[in-house]
């Protein structure tokens, strides 16, 4: 009912849609890659698996399937959804497909683009940092993590603290005017994804969406946020010889604590471990990009603040950290180079002795340093072959992973062990199949 009311107020506003020969009719069209890798790495810690034999992956599988439609006076309107199969994925079957977006589109020139669905926000659309120039396997947010160890508490240095990632949204552009773009998110609840039904109690065991990694142990006892509301502004201009994009992206929400506590493990008894609330997601990110002949560069900065952080009854809860990046990319015919450097930094909290001092004081920092360098081949229409080396050193405090080692995630799973630091070197080469 109210996506129907949302279209006819647009239909209203532009006068009424009249179907015309030149309307076009919602067509289906269908398009996606696939991605195989070959990976190995060198490093100080080989812990929880990592050492032994190389890696062969098949990454993220995505087909799009997109029905889109226009008016004769050029009323645009889609459906999308978005489908990604893992093999060895979380399923009895050893592998898993999800569809992780799910949502329709309306567009006008005049009116701007208006979508309500599964789908990412303005933190993700808007932005264009060090990050985005990277080819190969993605760096820091693409096979690098799945093979290597990081050190107990370091954030991504990807996302925000209180993204959304594919929750449930409705996101709204305005045209460009004069090079600048707004763009503004409303998310109600971070943890709910299609379907689901209203529970705002917590996320259904496991707070998967919308979660930066490290500031908990575990998701499942991560916070979480109520009335997520993001908000961008863009501006690109092209001066002919050189090209520049400038964003900013701050959000707000209400946070609340996850269900089983900041580290999911009753048997804590101080206050701090079983907080009752948490402090409310304030986040911003900034990005710059410069484009002149063949090459780009970009720089981006995360400020988390103490986003989703326990409130600790005066303890010091540290902060959600913050994470900065530089990159340079250069195109010459078939080849894209790309060079990064990511740099993560966070205030642990910092928790007195447990009873009769079994955990130990924590505090001090979690850092991470990443430099990648990419390389990709575009061989054929859709068809490319790709190289990625990155040289990674991530430590984090000794009383911070001996703490996070005596909680649930490593006690349940036998034998697995909290990291201190890890340092190497890590070589992918792989292709990619896209249509």
């Amino acid at each position: 009912m109210m996506i129907k009311k949302i279209a006819i107020a647009l239909l209203l506003a532009t006068g009424g849609v009249v179907v015309a020969e030149t309307a076009q009719a919602p067509t289906l069209q269908m398009n996606g890659y696939a991605a195989m890798v070959a990976a190995g790495a060198f490093q100080s810690n080989n812990s929880n698996g990592q050492g032994g034999a190389q890696h062969i992956g098949i990454g993220a599988s995505n087909i799009y399937f997109t029905a889109k439609g226009v008016s004769a006076s050029g009323f645009q309107y889609k459906w999308r959804v978005a489908m990604e199969s893992y093999p060895g994925g979380k399923s009895t079957s050893g592998s898993a497909i999800y569809f992780t977006q799910n949502y329709i589109e309306f567009g006008l020139v005049d009116l701007g683009i208006f979508q309500i669905g599964n789908l990412t926000g303005v933190e993700d659309t808007m932005t264009e940092s060090g990050f985005n120039l990277m080819g190969g396997a993605s760096s820091i947010d693409g096979t690098l993590p799945n093979i290597t160890n990081t050190a107990e508490g370091v954030i991504s240095g990807v996302q925000m603290a209180n993204q959304t990632s594919k929750s449930t949204k409705v996101v709204y552009y305005t045209p460009s005017m004069n090079g600048v773009t707004f763009g503004v998110a409303y998310t109600p609840n971070t943890t709910r994804m299609g379907t689901g039904g209203r529970d705002n109690a917590g996320g259904p065991g496991d707070n998967t969406y919308g979660n930066e990694g490290g500031i908990y142990p575990s998701k499942s006892g991560s916070a979480y946020g109520m009335h997520n509301v993001a908000a961008g502004v863009k501006y690109v201009s092209d001066f002919k010889t050189w090209n520049m994009a400038l964003a900013a992206v701050v959000i707000a929400e209400n946070s609340k604590r996850g269900r089983k506590g900041y580290f999911e493990d009753d048997s804590l008894s101080l206050e701090y471990y079983k907080y009752t609330s948490a402090n409310n997601g304030r986040s911003a990110q900034f990005t710059a990009a410069v484009g002149i002949d063949q090459w780009r560069f970009a720089t981006g900065l995360i400020l988390n603040g103490k986003s989703r952080l326990p409130k600790s009854n005066g303890y010091s809860a540290g902060d959600a950290g913050k994470a900065w990046n530089l990159g340079a990319q250069y195109t010459v015919g078939a080849y894209v180079f790309a060079l990064g450097y990511f740099k993560t930094m966070r205030e642990l909290p910092r928790i007195p002795a447990g009873p009769n001092g079994k955990y130990g004081a924590v505090g001090g920092k979690a850092e991470s340093d990443t430099v990648s360098a990419t390389v990709d081949f575009n061989a054929l229409q859709g068809l490319k072959f790709f190289g990625e080396v990155d040289f990674f050193n991530s430590r984090t405090s000794k009383e911070y992973a001996k703490f996070v080692g005596q909680t649930k995630k490593y006690t349940d799973k036998g034998g697995k062990t909290a990291i201190t630091d890890n340092a190497g070197t890590a070589v992918i080469v792989g292709t990619k199949l896209s249509f």
